[in-house]
């Protein structure tokens, strides 16, 4: 998938030129074409095979690229070594050297450079210091946390002052607690260094707490690019809109317009309205897209607002609210969210009445 530059991408960073992979008749990553601009996090998220660390190998060079080019700050980085690119790499592995200490892991990359050795070790107290490692310098890898290990290999990695960063899944091996932490803390980093930084996931959450732009890719090809609120607000395909948070889908067929421009689409449930996505109005399946936090328990009480009947099925706590599984009478799954403290006023198996804005709601193919 082609993404056309916008007029301020001009002086990008890295410029992904139709590159593509294939293993024989195998395609890894159809042609692929992205900018990502200087001091910019982007994340490159999908789920396993969809091409998202094929891509970020052929950035790195560790994996050739069977068509298209690389380019850094405008030139032609296509061929180039990967020990020539001079960019860091951290992986879901940490790869700590297990027989030196934390300071001689971060101290490697600057000792390969060839820095003097006062310069090695003030750049290695600073590294350590903002990733709040001061203290363990002295420590072996098998005396630190998994935490306090991904911290080491954050530090190896910006120690020597990479213009762009390469991170393939580094938190996968973490708990929740601590992969919410490492992500403030990655993103923290990221703007006190102004590094460019191409960070690959599958983890929804992940994405949308860490990055400047999402690039969605399922089925080796690209299929949304945008800001993280562009990506869960105005998701443009049902891939999109089901792999980004949790969705309400009403599949259906296009049924016109509105007064007002909506998008109308006939449903089992009725026909409703929403805003129309940017994609082909021709394509062979719709549907309409609501997030559950936009729907509304009760009927509406006023123009623009789409309306459904449906069977109260369970009502689950989770903390911060309580979730309503609804079912559709033809079995469709709608989920509403409503403060722990809300009155529901009906049981489970009894039938109730929800609204949402048309504003709330889009089309997407």
């Amino acid at each position: 998938m082609n993404i056309s530059p916008s007029p301020a991408a001009t002086a990008a960073k890295i410029r992904i030129d139709g590159l593509s992979k294939m293993y024989g008749t195998f395609t890894a990553l159809e042609p692929t074409t992205l900018d990502v601009q200087r001091g910019e996090f982007l994340t490159l998220l999908g789920p396993s095979g969809s091409g998202k660390t094929t891509l970020l190998q052929m950035v790195s060079g560790l994996t050739p690229a069977t068509s298209g080019r690389l380019r850094i700050d405008g030139g032609d980085w296509t061929n180039r070594p990967v020990h020539e690119r001079g960019m860091g790499l951290v992986f879901q592995h940490y790869a700590l050297f297990p027989h030196m200490t934390v300071e001689e892991n971060v101290a490697f990359p600057l000792k390969m450079r060839n820095q003097p050795a006062d310069q090695i070790r003030t750049a290695v107290a600073e590294t350590l210091a903002k990733v709040q490692l001061d203290a363990f310098a002295h420590r072996f890898p098998r005396e630190l946390s998994g935490g306090q290990q991904q911290r080491v290999a954050l530090a190896r990695c910006f120690v020597f002052r990479p213009e762009i960063i390469l991170m393939d899944e580094p938190l996968g091996a973490l708990d929740k607690a601590l992969r919410e932490t490492m992500q403030l803390e990655i993103r923290r980093l990221h703007r006190e260094f102004g590094t460019t930084l191409i960070y690959v996931t599958h983890d929804q959450e992940e994405a949308l707490v860490m990055s400047d732009r999402i690039c969605v890719m399922n089925h080796a090809k690209v299929e949304q690019l945008g800001t993280p609120s562009q990506i869960y607000s105005d998701p443009e395909t049902i891939f999109a809109a089901t792999f980004i948070g949790h969705s309400n889908l009403l599949h259906g067929t296009l049924a016109g317009t509105d007064a007002e421009g909506n998008a109308l689409i006939r449903t089992a449930a009725g026909t409703f309205a929403g805003r129309m996505g940017a994609r082909d109005a021709d394509a062979a399946e719709h549907a309409l897209i609501v997030r559950p936090e936009r729907v509304t328990l009760g009927a509406a009480t006023g123009p623009g607002m789409n309306e459904l009947r449906a069977t109260l099925r369970d009502v689950v706590y989770i903390g911060s609210d309580n979730r309503l599984m609804l079912v559709l009478p033809d079995g469709t799954e709608f989920t509403l969210r409503l403060d722990p403290g809300s009155e529901i006023g009906a049981g489970i198996g009894e039938e109730v009445t929800v609204h949402w804005p048309i504003t709330a709601g889009r089309v997407v193919s």
